[in-house]
């Protein structure tokens, strides 16, 4: 199954570098949409790629609700939701919202409990952290027609690597819990090497996909991680789009 996810993915950003842009599979939205980014400077990173992906569309805004060097053991669940408000203000039609979560590399840190802190990894700080995942996952599921929570890469940093695998096994039972997506990339971000690499082979050629840091990712590296979630996107804005072709039929 992986493998065929890897070949799919990697078929559609060899798509990506031959046109010598992104672009997304479903063209425009009928009417207007928005694609909410949230998280630490890994979805930062989503978010340019997914500017760039619907540059061309008048109809799709995609914002930017980031913050480097941020996560979930700083910052709470009921601040990351507070923040989104600000941006998204009351939601009236979910089906034209889409967020997109990514954040987790700056959580290897305590938690603040009252007046104690939690140690990384203790039973504690897991269900604490657990807590602000799901708070966050059914807010956003409340308020979009889909939530995408991103995993955390495999990284260049063997000391981190383990806690980062920690990190997004919390994630995915949180987010699943919730009524989330959580995509997981970390075996995606191998690139078919079977272990952590700073470069790709896509379309035929060699590209550098990692940042000199081994955890962010280059240029072509951001567009093939938000590939991977780029066919869901397109269901949907297909989905939006049905449902305002119903209300014009409707009103007719």
């Amino acid at each position: 199954m992986r493998k065929h996810l890897f070949g799919a993915v990697l078929g559609l950003l060899a798509l990506v570098m031959a046109s010598g842009q992104v672009q997304a599979a479903a063209g425009c939205p009928k009417s207007p949409m928005r694609v909410m980014v949230v998280g630490d400077s890994l979805a930062d990173g989503l978010w340019a790629s997914l500017t760039r992906t619907f540059a061309q569309c008048d109809t799709m805004r995609v914002v930017r609700l980031t913050a480097v060097s941020d996560g979930l053991a700083k910052t709470s669940g009921k601040d990351w939701i507070q923040r989104y408000f600000a941006k998204a203000g009351q939601v009236r039609d979910k089906s034209a919202d889409i967020v997109v979560v990514q954040l987790g590399a700056n959580d290897i840190t305590a938690i603040r409990n009252g007046r104690t802190r939690e140690s990384f990894n203790t039973e504690t700080w897991n269900s604490l952290y657990q807590k602000r995942v799901m708070e966050m996952a059914r807010t956003f599921e409340a308020n979009a027609a889909e939530v995408f929570w991103f995993g955390l890469p495999i990284v260049g940093n063997t000391s981190w690597e383990p806690s980062y695998q920690i990190i997004s096994q919390l994630q995915a039972a949180a987010v699943r819990k919730a009524g989330g997506r959580f995509i997981d990339i970390h075996e995606l971000t191998k690139f078919g090497t079977g272990t952590f690499s700073m470069s790709g082979t896509i379309g035929g050629r060699v590209m550098q996909m990692r940042a000199s840091d081994k955890v962010h990712f280059t240029k072509p590296g951001y567009d093939y991680v938000a590939s991977i979630v780029l066919p869901e996107i397109e269901k949907v804005i297909a989905n939006h789009n049905r449902r305002i072709a119903l209300q014009d039929v409707e009103i007719q």
